[in-house]
């Protein structure tokens, strides 16, 4: 239960909330981890800090603020930012202020940002204004994300004032506040849409302050907001997490219209990320509209989706090492050499994914069916399947294609939540389809192992909702194997498992093979 009490005293501009935490009983707050759970009850705020200064529409100089949030009595030094850029004007926004206050109990520092939102005088009622054009729209947005960029420079400036780590500095925004964050992210000065009048308001980084510090991010929340050219995404830029309700009339979800020239939205950005290899998130709300239809509890539920996954992308959780996508790139070579020498039959069907793809040695005996097609890779997981699915199935027209992947939820600090496993294999279903529309697909159950049990009950969950997507769809098949591999206790059975207690020795192979072989013929068969 959360109790909140909240008790202002704007004393030199400083304000403390306090907020009292009722933890249900049975919870064991010593598994809390900072940045992921809400473990700070005091919170200091500090209002209407001046980071920059520029002119307006009206040509005067218009002074820009921010108010910092910051977990109260924090000895950490460095702590990521967040900064929050609102789309609604300005006015009392129970999305921002939940935003920002769950990030800052999370141990962030966290800053709504305002910036330039004038067309006219009449600021963001403005840009609402039937007789506002889409040049309106761009120039709004161009003079809004080089504000923003004033204030990252800002924090980058006063890093150690404020306590932050300009390593890990992320931004968020909701509605044409997301689609400032996604210029600030990924515009660059050579993209610059040809109606920005570029005379008057000059370079992309602009003129709002902090000179000489970088406006860089390391990612970016995109909540109901749009872009206008997706293209400003390329290979290698920083990761981005989207989230929408799939009937808002106002911003696109996907592309289907546009808001004044914004076109591409959470869903088609998604995608797109996917395309590319970047690390990128997509939370539906099937149903509600724009801004979630202001329903705070499906607000509330997007947040801790997004907490979710910015966990995942922080530098302090995790290792230096190359986790991008190319780092398989010799793997799907040595795939395109052999499509390039063989001649597969019409029978043939493809084994894809990750390790316990790859380590199958005998797959061809323990199934008894020859005619496959084995394509399993290092430790792959659903991005990288999403990456390369085009380069393994294209080429080689399968009769049907059975997937495994077990990499997404594994007890790391990079997990996907289950939610997220689900939306990244609709997409790798959406690539496939795109070429053979009524090819069978097969989902294998991600299996039990000792070594990755304490998550078990969150991989259980990835396979319910992805059964329960399977069943809805043509030609779209679950098959799960997995209680074959638990002993009477309901634990998984060492026998099956090499001394590494994750993948299958090959008498786990063979059971694995005589749990799946009939259902595998079994669909090779349906019409």
């Amino acid at each position: 239960m959360l109790m909140i009490n909240i008790d202002m005293m704007n004393n030199s501009k400083m304000k403390k909330i306090y907020i009292a935490l009722l933890l249900f009983s049975g919870i064991n707050s010593f598994a809390q981890q900072r940045f992921r759970d809400e473990v700070f009850g005091l919170v200091d705020s500090i209002v209407n800090v001046q980071y920059g200064e520029n002119r307006n529409t009206v040509g005067r100089k218009e002074k820009l603020f921010l108010d910092v949030m910051m977990p109260s009595s924090d000895t950490c030094k460095k702590r990521p930012l967040l900064l929050y850029f609102d789309g609604g004007g300005f006015s009392h926004n129970s999305y921002g202020e939940m935003l920002c206050r769950s990030f800052t109990q999370r141990g962030y520092v966290t800053a709504a940002v305002e910036y330039r939102m004038d067309i006219t005088q009449s600021g963001m009622n403005g840009l609402r204004g039937k007789d506002r054009t889409n040049a309106d729209y761009t120039n709004a947005l161009y003079r809004a994300q080089q504000d923003g960029r004033a204030a990252i420079r800002f924090f980058r400036k006063n890093a150690e004032q404020y306590g932050v780590d300009t390593n890990q500095i992320f931004i968020s925004g909701n509605s044409f506040g997301a689609s400032v964050c996604l210029a600030i992210a990924y515009l660059n000065e050579d993209e610059v849409p040809h109606e920005v009048d570029r005379k008057k308001w000059g370079s992309l980084d602009g003129e709002s302050g902090n000179a000489g510090h970088s406006s860089k991010v390391n990612g970016v929340i995109n909540a109901w907001g749009a872009m206008i050219d997706y293209r400003w995404i390329g290979y290698g830029d920083v990761p981005l997490f989207n989230t929408a309700g799939t009937e808002d009339k106002i911003v696109p979800f996907d592309s289907a219209f546009d808001d004044h020239g914004l076109k591409y939205g959470p869903y088609f950005l998604f995608q797109h990320c996917l395309s590319l290899g970047i690390p990128t998130g997509w939370r539906p709300f099937n149903g509600a509209g724009h801004a979630l239809d202001n329903n705070t509890q499906k607000q509330d539920s997007c947040i801790q989706s997004i907490a979710h996954w910015l966990y995942t992308q922080l530098s302090v959780k995790n290792p230096a090492k190359d986790n991008s996508v190319f780092r398989y790139d010799n793997d799907i070579n040595r795939f395109d050499s052999i499509n390039n020498s063989v001649n597969y039959s019409d029978t043939a069907i493809i084994f894809m994914g990750s390790s316990y793809i790859r380590l199958w040695k005998n797959i061809r005996e323990d199934l008894g069916y020859q005619a496959i097609i084995h394509r399993g890779f290092g430790g792959a997981t659903l991005r990288d399947v999403a990456f390369y699915v085009k380069r393994i199935v294209y080429p080689v027209k399968p009769k049907a294609i059975f997937m495994y992947v077990g990499n997404d939820i594994v007890g790391g600090a990079r997990d996907k939540d289950p939610d997220q496993v689900l939306e990244h294999f609709k997409y790798v279903v959406k690539q496939i389809r795109e070429k053979y529309p009524d090819m069978p697909i097969t989902w294998l159950a991600i299996s039990p192992s000792e070594k990755r049990w304490s998550v078990w009950k969150q991989v259980q969950q990835a396979n319910q909702l992805i059964k329960d997507y399977c069943s809805t769809q043509s030609k779209l098949y679950f098959i799960n194997a997995g209680s074959g591999f638990l002993n009477a206790d309901g634990l998984p059975e060492s026998k099956y498992y090499r001394d590494d207690r994750l993948h299958y020795n090959e008498e786990g192979y063979r059971l694995w093979g005589k749990l799946i072989g009939d259902q595998v013929k079994a669909i090779l068969q349906k019409k």
